[in-house]
């Protein structure tokens, strides 16, 4: 009776402890005294496990577990954050963990990938959005919460981990053995003027350093003549709710509403406004390429330009995550990672498992996904001349050489040529690409019919 005491306190501790915050008491919320008696049966099965399971457990590995299940019961996104769990989402934040480097949530129960993160072994091993991980290592994934698949996935540099998915379209199950490394997230790549002075650049994801990595690319591509910009958001899982908002502040004029979020009680309302001019001007045009693998802030960024008529939205329908999730701290230890409104794009719509549609649908087949995955790979390899020495991050300060090799205006030159031309050859493999630059250059009927609808 003594445990049952004990646990019957500490859970009483925790509804106190809710309470006194500004949740709002509708009729919707229990009584107190709706909630005792469930929590006495609550308290009684902790109890018996102590006492009688077959292994010895602690009563807070039982109450924990039991506040994990409490709240990954709610939706796919919402997350009870032990001290563990809360430093490890505060590390990915800032874009470098350990692992295989792929974004998962729970769909219809089955632990599904959002997206691959580029450059990791996840991406480079085929791993597609869509696919259903079935069992990691020889375990199956029924029953596993987000987190625990995350757990199981995550690791050592250097250590394997063998998973196999169901992926639609296919008759049997696809297995992969990937190694695990540390994954470092660039979340702005591949800035350059691929064409006739159109720009490109890609988004990996929305995380704290984004905004001003992109106003680096934008100012760089402006300088270098860029008359309009190619926006690649595809198999960007996304990231920061600032951030999106942020980057869809440097195309949209002063005062334009970029989405807005609504909870539970219709005053929970609010809306969020671009605040500055636009760093990229509003007279060149801006096509925006999403797939599949595109979610959350990515979904934010196109709905908002695309709303407003800024950009043209080129590829297949996007993920459809279009919850809001809060950090509530318990205490300096726990918090709660919950869903606490839903946002919505400019023109009113909620996209929580819709997707946003593409103005221009461009699909892409199995070959061609793999034809972008090695030509990525390859610009991997192939970006920086072999005499330009790679390794270690360099400090402001520089390295200074054991051999000296200037290069000349001319060679400066012939590197920019040679990079230009892999991202031309780049345009070829990739369709939706290809079809954002006949969009862009006004070889498509699309583009004829839009500045017709504008007008």
């Amino acid at each position: 009776m003594k445990s049952i005491r004990y646990v019957l306190i500490f859970l009483a501790f925790l509804i106190l402890m809710f309470s006194i915050g500004d949740i709002p008491r509708g009729n919707s919320i229990a009584k107190e005294e709706e909630i005792y008696p469930h929590l006495e049966l609550l308290a009684k099965v902790i109890a018996t496990i102590q006492q009688k399971h077959v292994k010895e457990v602690g009563i807070k590995e039982l109450i924990d577990s039991s506040l994990e299940g409490m709240v990954s019961s709610l939706d796919p996104y919402s997350q009870f954050m032990t001290p563990e769990i809360k430093k490890e989402f505060e590390v990915e934040t800032k874009g470098e963990l350990e692992g295989v480097g792929m974004v998962i949530t729970l769909q219809d129960n089955i632990i599904t990938v959002i997206s691959p993160i580029e450059d990791t072994p996840a991406f480079r091993a085929g791993i597609e959005s869509g696919d259903k991980i079935v069992d990691i290592d020889g375990e199956p994934t029924k029953g596993l919460s987000t987190w625990k698949a995350a757990q199981q996935l995550r690791g050592k540099p250097g250590t394997k981990v063998t998973i196999k998915v169901w992926r639609e379209g296919e008759e049997d199950l696809l297995t992969f053995e990937l190694e695990r490394e540390v994954i470092h997230i660039k979340s702005v790549k591949d800035a350059n003027i691929i064409k006739d002075k159109i720009g490109y650049v890609r988004i990996t994801a929305f995380r704290e350093d984004t905004v001003n990595l992109l106003k680096e690319s934008i100012a760089e591509l402006l300088k270098n003549g860029a008359n309009s910009l190619i926006l690649d958001l595809r198999n960007n899982p996304g990231g920061l709710l600032d951030a999106s908002i942020q980057v869809s502040d440097l195309f949209l004029p002063k005062g334009e509403l970029i989405v807005y979020t609504q909870g539970r009680d219709s005053k929970d309302e609010r809306k969020y406004y671009s605040r500055f001019e636009p760093l990229f001007p509003i007279n060149k045009s801006i096509v925006i390429l999403v797939n599949e693998g595109s979610a959350s802030a990515s979904e934010i960024v196109a709905g908002a330009l695309k709303d407003d008529n800024r950009a043209v939205i080129i590829g297949t329908k996007t993920f459809g995550k279009g919850s809001v999730q809060s950090i509530i701290e318990l205490d300096k230890d726990y918090a709660l990672r919950l869903t606490t409104a839903h946002y919505y794009i400019p023109r009113g719509e909620c996209i929580e498992g819709k997707g946003i549609a593409p103005d221009i649908e461009v699909a892409i087949s199995k070959e061609e996904r793999k034809l972008i995955r090695e030509s990525l790979a390859e610009y991997k390899k192939e970006d920086i001349p072999n005499y330009i020495p790679r390794g270690k991050p360099i400090e402001s300060k520089g390295i200074q050489p054991d051999i000296e090799v200037e290069i000349s205006k001319e060679e400066r030159k012939l590197i920019r040529e040679s990079l230009a031309e892999y991202k031309k050859e780049d345009v070829q493999k990739d369709p939706q690409l290809q079809k954002a630059v006949d969009y862009l250059e006004g070889k498509t009927e699309d583009r004829e019919q839009r500045t017709e609808d504008r007008r």
